[in-house]
Order: structure tokens, then C-alpha cells, then sequence
């Protein structure tokens, strides 16, 4: 009898060996990882990630290093400080590409009294972007900071309506260094009648400057014939027209599309949400100052009915959701002065 109890028990250590090397090994899979699937996809091809808080558990095994944030020189403190800016340039002098942030409660800091707590929240920080969230961690990069003077943001308003208008597109000389600086970034531009979007198109460049000319420039050939029947050759409709440039930034894809976690994730007016759909990227225009805060999962919905995306809409395995902030240069009227809202 003890011998036969004492097969069973080796034979059980072997198996419980066996199972977790193969689990480590990501041969086998507990049933609970595959709602880290979407996270593992963003952690591929980076090499050394920092932690705050504990790894997931059940997270299978990876190829990226994931390593506590408290064994980085100085991040731990800056995490507990009130400066982004200096936690992503930690993370460049480390060569870290990204932070594992853990969004479920685990890591504690008061009512967003800190960098660390601000981010377990989802909420912005200058100086960092998310690239990923869902209800159990957030993936963090650094990201520049968009700064935008008041003479800049006239000056890029002015480009856009002189090309829009019918002008030679001017040389990327005529902008300032820091809106031709080499950078990824998305621009749209919005024609208004009033405060209501007659048009609007975003482009993304290797430079603000380069963007904004070439959104101005898909601007031009989508004045279709029925805006140019309704209000004329768009020099013309122009006239008596508001135009409005955003900066798009702090971009990052939601894996978890419940009511709940969009609504906590992607509140407006700071945030607005679009998605992709195989090569189309469709989005919410960012709200103007004093209009209504747009529900994400409201918007989410009528932009997949406006955009005839099959049922169930934005919840398709093929649609990726996204949130994003952005800089927003309105005119306060036509050929005026230039507000610049959501500044980071």
C-alpha cells in the first residue's frame, strides 16, 4: 500500500513538473490566458519591459523580459513623483521599450496623487502614451510632448487655408523646427459651417508640417459635388468658414470593449475613440469647447452604423478599437484668432 501511494505521489510531482515547464515553455496554455492574447501581441518584438505592480497572473510564457520597475535605477521614484516627462526619459536611458502598468486595483498611490497612480487609472500623463489598456494592465511608452505656441498654431491654420484655397503647397522651410522635427503623427482637419463638420480628413506623416499638407490636400479632393453644389467652389465656401486642426497623440488600442471599461478608459471630452477595420480608420471627432461630452459606447456604435460595419458593429473580431487625445487649433472665426484646446 505505501508503495503503490508512494508511485501515485512521484507521479503527480513529475506531471505537476512536467505541465509547468511546458507551461513556461508556452507549449500548453491555462484556460484562463487566452484574455491575455491581445496583450502578449503588443509585448512582442520588445525586448526589456518594466513592471509596476506584479506581472498578470497566468500571463504564458513570453520572449520579452518583463523586470520590476523597482530595479531600474531612479523609476520607481519617479513614479511616485508628478512628472511624466521624467519617467519617459528614464525609460529611454534605461532602453526600456514600454512600462506594464497593473489597471486592477494592485498598485495603490491615492486619488491620483501620483505618475504610477495616474496611470494605473488610465488616465492622461504628459510625457507617456498608452499603447495598449485593458481591465487588468496598461502598456506605456514614451512619447514627446506635443508643445504648440499661439503663433504656431495661427501659422498652421493659415498653411491650411491658403492650400485649401487654391494656393501652391509652400515649402516645409516656411514652419518652424519643432513642427518639421521628425516625428509619427496624425493630423486632421475639419471645414465648419458653424460648429457643425462639413468635412474632415486625417493624415499621418513623419512631421506636423508634412501631415498638415497633406490633409489639406485630401481635404481638396474630397470637395465632392454635392458640398460644391450647396456651397460653392471650396475657395469660395471658405470664405465664411471655420477650420479646425487637430493633433492627434497618446493613441492606444483597447482590448477590452465592455460599456464599463470604455466608459472608464475613454471618457470624453478628453478622450475620443475610432477604430480599424482592415485598411479604414474611421473615428469620432474630437468634441469642441462646450458641446455635450459624446458617450464612447454611444459613439462607437453610430460611427459602426455610419460606416456600415456588420454586426455587431465595433465588437467584431476585425475591428480594432482605439482611444486617443487630441490638440485641438479652432478658429474662433473665419480667417480670426486661433484657440488651442487639450494641450498636454
Amino acid at each position: 500500500m505505501r508503495k503503490a501511494l508512494w508511485i501515485i505521489a512521484t507521479f503527480g510531482a513529475l506531471l505537476v513538473v512536467a505541465l509547468g515547464s511546458a507551461w513556461r515553455g508556452g507549449f500548453v496554455r491555462a484556460p484562463w490566458s487566452r484574455r491575455y492574447d491581445r496583450l502578449v501581441e503588443q509585448l512582442r518584438d520588445r525586448g526589456t519591459v518594466a513592471v509596476l505592480g506584479a506581472v498578470p497572473l497566468g500571463l504564458p510564457a513570453i520572449e520579452t523580459t518583463l523586470l520590476s520597475a523597482d530595479r531600474v535605477p531612479g523609476l520607481a521614484a519617479a513614479l511616485r513623483g508628478n512628472d511624466g516627462v521624467a519617467v519617459g526619459a528614464i525609460l529611454q536611458r534605461a532602453h526600456l521599450d514600454g512600462l506594464l502598468v497593473r489597471a486592477d486595483g494592485t498598485v495603490r498611490g491615492g486619488a491620483l496623487s501620483s505618475v504610477g497612480a495616474r496611470l494605473a487609472a488610465l488616465a492622461p500623463v504628459s510625457g507617456l502614451s498608452a499603447a495598449f489598456l485593458d481591465e487588468t494592465t496598461a502598456l506605456y511608452e514614451r512619447d514627446e510632448p506635443i508643445t504648440m505656441s499661439p503663433e504656431d498654431a495661427r501659422r498652421l491654420v493659415s498653411v491650411a487655408r491658403l492650400v485649401l484655397s487654391g494656393a501652391a503647397s509652400p515649402s516645409e522651410r516656411i514652419f518652424p523646427e519643432s513642427l518639421r522635427r521628425a516625428r509619427s503623427v496624425e493630423v486632421g482637419i475639419v471645414v465648419r459651417d458653424g460648429d457643425a463638420p462639413l468635412l474632415w480628413r486625417s493624415t499621418r506623416g513623419g512631421s506636423v508640417a508634412r501631415a498638415l499638407l497633406d490633409g489639406s490636400f485630401a481635404i481638396i479632393n474630397r470637395w465632392s459635388s454635392p458640398l460644391q453644389d450647396r456651397y460653392g467652389r471650396l475657395r469660395d465656401a471658405l470664405l465664411t468658414r471655420r477650420i479646425t486642426v487637430s493633433l492627434f497623440h497618446d493613441k492606444g488600442v483597447l482590448g477590452v470593449r465592455t460599456p464599463e471599461f470604455l466608459r472608464r478608459a475613454a471618457p470624453a471630452p478628453g478622450w475620443s475613440v475610432g477604430f480599424e477595420r482592415m485598411t479604414s480608420w474611421e473615428y469620432v471627432l474630437p468634441s469642441l469647447p462646450g458641446a455635450a461630452p459624446a458617450d464612447p459606447v454611444a459613439a462607437l456604435r453610430t460611427l459602426a452604423l455610419e460606416r456600415a460595419v456588420p454586426a455587431p458593429g465595433y465588437l467584431r473580431p476585425d475591428v480594432t478599437v482605439y482611444r486617443f487625445r487630441a490638440m485641438q487649433l479652432i478658429e474662433q472665426s473665419p480667417f480670426g484668432e486661433v484657440q488651442v484646446l487639450g494641450a498636454p
